[in-house]
């Protein structure tokens, strides 16, 4: 078993490894290791760390779990923009755990095949880009990894120029650096779709909304009832003390009324 730690804030997942030379033994040739993976980033000029990051997207809500023959989203992000640097998608692929491949964008920044992936699309300004994407599988299994090159460019990076037959007539330049985005996800069978409803968001809100306004009205008429609850219990023990009080009272004053009359006294009347 192996202990994976999780840094929430940058999202870096942490594996320590030892390489032992004996099964047993504590040796001083043993070597130690920690395995970082994380989301790619550089430096803006602001002096900030822009990251990259590849997800898959049905209308603005993430998906992990998608449907077979769905489209689909492809959407590269940069936070963090400040304009100084460009960048283009290149060079994506979907694999699996046995390693089948499958190609989705070239080198040059065009789609392999346009029935399954249209060319991205840019918004510089948000450090944004999407492409469609029809769902598929690798019939091994359900899960589905994508990996993407996203490349900067100074200022402004050229547009792909892509035929119709996914050839390009002149060659993707960027060269300010190449960054590695990837994303995972399970693909369903269409019957399964309606399992496919995920109930937050990546910032933590609730989907749909009007679930979350009645989790809030039943929490409110929850609290209006104990507060009543509460209320009413005070009452009822006051008026039981209030009862008990005026049942002993009277006791109390026959035990010492001198002018009762008792049976088979002779004082009992005049």
């Amino acid at each position: 078993s192996y202990l994976i730690y999780l840094l929430q804030k940058t999202e870096e997942r942490s594996v320590p490894i030892a390489v032992r030379i004996h099964k047993t033994l504590e040796l001083a040739d043993d070597k130690f290791y920690v395995i970082t993976c994380g989301k790619a980033g550089f430096k803006n000029s602001k002096n900030e760390t822009s990251l990259v990051s590849l997800r898959l997207l049905e209308g603005t809500r993430k998906v992990t779990q998608a449907v077979y023959s769905r489209k689909y989203n492809l959407h590269v992000e940069l936070s963090k923009p400040d304009g100084t640097y460009g960048f283009r998608v290149k060079s994506c692929f979907a694999f699996n755990k046995l390693n089948n491949r499958e190609a989705l964008i070239d080198e040059t920044g065009c789609p392999v095949n346009s029935g399954v992936i249209t060319p991205f699309t840019y918004d510089d300004k948000k450090g944004q880009a999407d492409a469609q994407l029809k769902m598929f599988r690798f019939p091994e299994n359900s899960e589905v990894h994508f990996q993407c090159d996203v490349g900067l460019c100074k200022d402004t990076c050229p547009e792909p120029t892509c035929d119709s037959d996914g050839s390009q007539s002149k060659p993707l330049v960027t060269n300010e650096g190449v960054l590695l985005a990837a994303t995972s996800v399970f693909v369903l069978d269409p019957s399964e779709a309606p399992l496919v409803q995920e109930l937050y968001e990546d910032d933590g809100t609730i989907r749909p909304s009007w679930l979350l306004w009645l989790c809030i009205a039943l929490g409110v008429l929850f609290l209006i009832m104990l507060i009543i609850n509460i209320f009413l219990c005070s009452a009822m023990t006051c008026a039981c003390a209030r009862t008990e009080i005026i049942e002993k009272e009277p006791s109390i004053i026959e035990d010492y009324d001198p002018y009762r009359s008792w049976h088979g006294s002779q004082y009992g009347s005049r």
